[in-house]
C-alpha cells in the first residue's frame, strides 16, 4: 500500500499569509527569550525616582507579550512611608505606545486587595482609570502618616479623570469611593492652638462614600458622607484643585461632625469628653456638631475647628 502525503504547496496569498503567521510567531519566542528583565527593571526604579520614589523588587519576571510581573514590592515615599505590594503587572498598551504615548495597563495585589486600571500620558493630557477593590484600609500605613489615625475598613470604588495639561479647563472624570465598615481605632491629629494634638478615641463611622466630578481642572465632591453608630460626618464645598502630582493638589472644603448620645457614654469616651469639648470649643456649632475647615493637600490632608 502506498502512502500518499497531502500537498502542502502554498502559492499566491496563502504562502504571504504563512511568511506573517511564522514572522509573528518567531517574533513572540525570541521576545520572550530575549525579554531584557533587569533593562525594565532598572527603567522602572528611574521613573519612580523622578516621581519621587523609590522601589524595591524581589522578583521581577516577564508576562503576556511585552509585559512584566513584579512580586514582593515595596515603594518608599519621600517621607520615608513604606507601601508593600504583593504583586504588580504592567503590560504596554501598544496601538497607544506606536502614537509616541506612555501607555500601560495595570493590575496590582495590595492591603489584601486588588487596583486595576491604565494610563495614557501623551504630550497634552494625561488619563488615569482604575477600579479597585477589597483594600485593607488598617494594613495602609501611608493613611496613618498623612492622617495621624490609625484608620480601618475595606475600601472599593472607580475612577476615571483626564488632565489636560494645556488648558486645565478642559480636565474632566468621575470618582467615586466607597468604605465599607469604616472606623477610626485611635490616633492623635494637630489642632491649632492645641498643644500636642487632639486624642481621638475608637470611632466607628460605618459606611463612608464619596462621589466627586472633574471639571474646570478641579473634583468637586458633591457626596461625602459618613454615617455610624458613633458618629454622622456630611461635608460640603469640598473640592481638590488637581495637579499632575496628585498627591500634591490642593484640599479645601468643611466638614460637620455629630457624635451621638450613645458614643458620648462610652467607656473609652467618657473621660475624654471635658478634653475634647474644651479643645473644640471654638468648633462647636448650635445643632450639637462639631465644624472643621479642610485644607492641606491630598497626599497631607489637615484640618482646623470652625463652626458655622
Amino acid at each position: 500500500m502506498k502512502l500518499t502525503l497531502p500537498n502542502w504547496t502554498l502559492v499566491g496569498w496563502k504562502r504571504r499569509a504563512a511568511y506573517a503567521v511564522f514572522f509573528v510567531l518567531a517574533f513572540v519566542v525570541a521576545l520572550r527569550l530575549t525579554f531584557p528583565v533587569e533593562a525594565v527593571k532598572e527603567r522602572l526604579m528611574l521613573d519612580a525616582a523622578a516621581q519621587g520614589f523609590q522601589i524595591k523588587v524581589n522578583d521581577l519576571s516577564p508576562s503576556g507579550l511585552a509585559g512584566v510581573r513584579g512580586r514582593e514590592m515595596t515603594v518608599l515615599t519621600s517621607d520615608g512611608t513604606r507601601i508593600p505590594i504583593e504583586e504588580l503587572t504592567i503590560s504596554p498598551r501598544l496601538w497607544l505606545s506606536l502614537r509616541g504615548h506612555r501607555a500601560v495597563n495595570f493590575d496590582a495585589r495590595l492591603f489584601d486587595g486588588r487596583v486595576t486600571g491604565s494610563t495614557d500620558e501623551s504630550k497634552t493630557a494625561q488619563r488615569y482609570q482604575a477600579r479597585i477593590a477589597g483594600i485593607d484600609l488598617s494594613r495602609a500605613g501611608a493613611l496613618r502618616v498623612a492622617t495621624g489615625l490609625d484608620l480601618a475598613g475595606i475600601l472599593s470604588g472607580n475612577l476615571d479623570v483626564t488632565l489636560d495639561l494645556k488648558d486645565a479647563a478642559k480636565s474632566n472624570g468621575t470618582i467615586e469611593l466607597q468604605v465599607k465598615d469604616a472606623a477610626i481605632r485611635g490616633g492623635k491629629v494637630p489642632i491649632p492652638g492645641m498643644d500636642g494634638g487632639l486624642t481621638v478615641p475608637p470611632i466607628r463611622l460605618g459606611a463612608v462614600a464619596a462621589r466627586g466630578v472633574v471639571k474646570n481642572g478641579r473634583a468637586d465632591f458633591g457626596t461625602l458622607e459618613a454615617k455610624g453608630d458613633d458618629v454622622a460626618i456630611t461635608a460640603d464645598q469640598v473640592f481638590v484643585q488637581l495637579q499632575p502630582r496628585l498627591e500634591h493638589s490642593p484640599l479645601n472644603g468643611r466638614a460637620s461632625v455629630r457624635p451621638t448620645d450613645a458614643f458620648w457614654r462610652t467607656e473609652q469616651v467618657a473621660p475624654l469628653k471635658p478634653v475634647i469639648e474644651m479643645g473644640l470649643s471654638s468648633a462647636k456649632g448650635r445643632d450639637g456638631g462639631y465644624g472643621f475647615q479642610i485644607y492641606g493637600t491630598l497626599g497631607k490632608p489637615q484640618a482646623r475647628p470652625m463652626a458655622f
